[in-house]
């Protein structure tokens, strides 16, 4: 066996990283040998020992506290990367000492994640309890991106023309679209509303989820008029946020407004056609290049309801 490439490393321990991490963060010792577990001295001893081992002074010290030399923040860099790996294998080994020894990557918006995943995924783990179901938050297109690309296998995402990215899918929910707005509002004692009526008013926009103001733009646009948007944000719950606060209206799946409407001081309100529905698909990639784990998820959500709460209605 060869020699190894950093001798002088060898008698480095995981404790001494996260307390040098924790020096970097805090430009303090005492802190960070109180957060460790040590006493000040001690902690002192390993951040000098450590300077010792990589062969310069990591720290500067001064009456008040420290911070690190450029040298310093390079190495805190490093051992980062080191930490997080570190970090990585104990999550593997918890997850084999709990019985999870296999894993599945699921994509999805959102909307999916807070109101359709959660108990399909219980219900997933209920029959599979040695998978491990890791959920990424992802925008529908980013979630289509990342499929082509193979940096994952399945997605939930909501595209108007899924025919045309080059992946599998099948449709997933369908559900009504509705008028969320704080109570005060002109609109907000209202049971149903035509679209067109809601013209007047000034809207929350969304920056990334165009699937639903991109064609109500346009039929207001047929009808000679603009929705006006007082503001944009980032997400569906956002806008709920900003209605709660009496700040214009938003048009939102019927299962977020049905969950947020107790929460704020929202009314829903049923607008006048069934034309304006929210389409959520599932998006994967080639079954016979997924694991068993992957077939299985794939297979449930197939077969599950994730809204059962609306069908009963």
């Amino acid at each position: 066996m060869g020699k190894p490439a950093f001798p002088a490393l060898q008698g480095l321990d995981v404790r001494t990283l996260r307390l040098f991490e924790a020096v970097v963060k805090t430009g303090n010792l005492t802190q960070a040998a109180r957060a460790s577990h040590l006493a000040v001295g001690a902690a002192s001893r390993r951040i000098s020992n450590f300077e010792t081992l990589i062969g310069t002074p990591l720290l500067e010290r001064y009456a008040r506290g420290v911070r690190p030399t450029v040298m310093g923040l390079k190495v805190a860099e490093s051992v980062r990367n080191i930490l997080d790996e570190v970090n990585g294998l104990s999550s593997i080994s918890q997850n084999l000492r709990q019985g999870l020894t296999q894993h599945v990557h699921l994509l999805g918006n959102g909307v999916a994640i807070t109101e359709y995943l959660p108990n399909v995924i219980r219900s997933f783990r209920e029959k599979h309890p040695d998978v491990l179901v890791e959920v990424e938050e992802s925008r529908s297109w980013d979630t289509a991106r990342a499929l082509r690309q193979e940096q994952a296998r399945i997605g939930i995402a909501a595209i108007v023309q899924p025919h045309g990215i080059g992946l599998h899918h099948f449709e997933y929910v369908t559900e009504p679209l509705v008028l969320v707005a704080h109570k005060s509002h002109p609109l907000g004692r209202r049971q149903r509303v035509r679209f067109a009526e809601t013209f007047d008013y000034e809207y929350i926009g969304l920056q990334l989820e165009s699937i639903i103001y991109g064609p109500l733009q346009e039929e207001a646009r047929q009808a000679g008029k603009v929705i006006r948007i007082l503001a944009q944000v980032g997400g569906l719950y956002h806008a709920c946020r900003m209605v709660s606060a009496g700040i214009g209206l938003a048009v939102v799946p019927e299962s977020l407004a049905l969950s947020l409407k107790g929460c704020f001081d929202l009314s829903m309100i049923r607008l006048d056609s069934q034309r304006y529905v929210f389409r959520e698909y599932v998006l994967h990639t080639d079954e016979g290049r997924m694991s068993e784990a992957e077939r299985a998820l794939l297979q449930h959500l197939r077969d599950s309801d994730p809204l059962p709460h609306l069908a009963k209605r």
